[in-house]
């Protein structure tokens, strides 16, 4: 019992310790995906500022043609404005009047341009990007009146003088930085959802290989569990016979108090015997000879083997026919109104119920309820694994042997939590309808 003990101990330690360095991984894999997703967010930021760097720069090249251009006669502004894709040059006095202009401008220099742009300190400039429009307005305060040599005034020079400083507003065609602009959005968009997408993609096959391997070691340790059962069923049943022939001699020459000793072999070898048998049919071909049955009244007709009073929910469901080996089907309601009766805690009345109902056309649900003391997370993984059992006298083969049965029969078999306590053991079959 104590080695036993200590193997489960074993056992679930490294079940544990498997779950953990999956869940690692899996928290390695979503801190790589988001360490990526925040490299493009800085590789995007980077790009768009250095476009904004760029089109800065080429602003204030076309400002400076444009001054030079104010203060030279020999330059002419029209080819300087085409060169640049200048639409417009404006000269404003401190208090935003239109003083000389070129192309498109303002008649009244905009606060809004004084608060919305981008301010250079070092320039005592603003800079801002009209995306809708796909311009770029630049405003700079000169340091001393600027008076054009060529062109018609606004106003004289004198007034001009007196207006000083002069602010100088320009704006640019800026389609191209538009278009990278969008492009870049774009760009940084589909790299996130792709991202995105691969993290989903990676998940789902680091999940799926982990499920496969489980699966793989799962149906390994069942085949060689099932050729050692073979070996051992067959091994076993004939010293049982032994046994049993000598037990019945033994019986007729012993008397008194040395029965109950004889009774005690007698009562484990039978559970031997049934244990074998149990695990023969879980060998076999569990189809068997499906028949139509009605699944209603057999199942009701087990209620007179358990002591406990059942409770029948049956709805409006009063009969229900489906293809199923008798024998096999009585053994899977046996065992699961069984292991509900018995999962009753001791001291208390069992509560029992099952009901029938019809969950869609052609199929036909059956439940096995209890209040007993519930099922564990960790349990209900394995509760059909062969020998898996949280009963101290239980062999953990009877679950493993219904869900073959169900499976056989084109069913489903699973056990559900409970709310209020207790747990549910629901066999989905499919109805034949006359």
């Amino acid at each position: 019992m104590k080695k036993e003990r200590k193997k489960r101990k074993i056992f679930s330690f490294l079940e544990k310790r498997s779950r953990h360095i999956a869940l690692l991984i899996e928290v390695l894999i979503t801190v790589f995906f988001i360490a990526l997703i925040v490299l493009l967010s800085f590789l995007s930021f980077s790009m768009v500022r250095l476009a904004e760097l760029e089109l800065e720069n080429s602003t204030e090249r076309a400002f400076n043609a444009v001054i030079m251009a104010l203060r030279d006669n020999d330059i002419n502004m029209n080819d300087v404005m085409s060169s640049y894709g200048i639409n417009g040059v404006g000269i404003y006095s401190a208090s935003g009047n239109l003083l000389y202009s070129e192309g498109s401008v303002y008649q009244r220099l905009p606060i809004s341009l004084f608060r919305e742009s981008e301010r250079n300190s070092l320039t005592s400039s603003r800079l801002s990007f009209d995306a809708r429009r796909n311009i770029v307005e630049y405003i700079r305060a000169s340091s001393q009146a600027v008076i054009p040599q060529n062109g018609s005034l606004l106003l004289p020079i004198n007034e001009i003088s007196l207006s000083y400083p002069n602010i100088i507003y320009i704006n640019l065609d800026a389609s191209g930085f538009g278009e990278e602009l969008m492009h870049l959005r774009v760009l940084f968009i589909a790299l996130i959802i792709l991202s995105l997408v691969l993290y989903i993609i990676v998940l789902y096959i680091y999940r799926q290989n982990r499920k496969y391997k489980e699966t793989l070691v799962r149906q390994e340790s069942l085949v060689s569990l099932g050729s050692a059962a073979r070996t051992l069923t067959h091994e076993i049943k004939n010293p049982l016979s032994a046994i049993k022939i000598q037990l019945a001699i033994l019986r007729r020459s012993v008397k008194g108090d040395e029965l109950e000793g004889i009774y005690t072999i007698e009562h484990e070898t039978t559970r031997i015997k049934e244990l074998t048998d149990k695990v023969s049919d879980f060998l076999r071909n569990p189809l068997g000879n499906p028949m139509k049955i009605d699944i209603v009244k057999e199942v009701k007709s087990l209620f007179p083997l358990f002591s406990t009073g059942i409770e029948t929910v049956s709805g409006s469901v009063e009969s229900a026919f489906v293809l199923f080996d008798r024998e096999r089907m009585r053994s899977v309601f046996e065992n699961l109104i069984k292991n509900a009766v018995e999962a009753t805690e001791e001291g208390k009345r069992p509560e029992v119920s099952v009901s029938f109902a019809r969950i869609k056309r052609g199929r036909i649900l059956v439940s096995v309820n209890d209040r007993g003391c519930g099922i564990s997370d960790e349990s209900r993984q394995k509760i059909f694994d062969p020998f898996y059992t949280t009963k101290i006298h239980g062999s953990g083969i009877g679950l493993s042997i219904a869900s073959q049965f169900v499976k056989a029969a084109g069913g489903e078999l699973s056990i559900k939590s409970r709310s209020g306590g207790g747990t549910s053991a629901i066999v989905i079959l499919n109805e034949v309808i006359e």
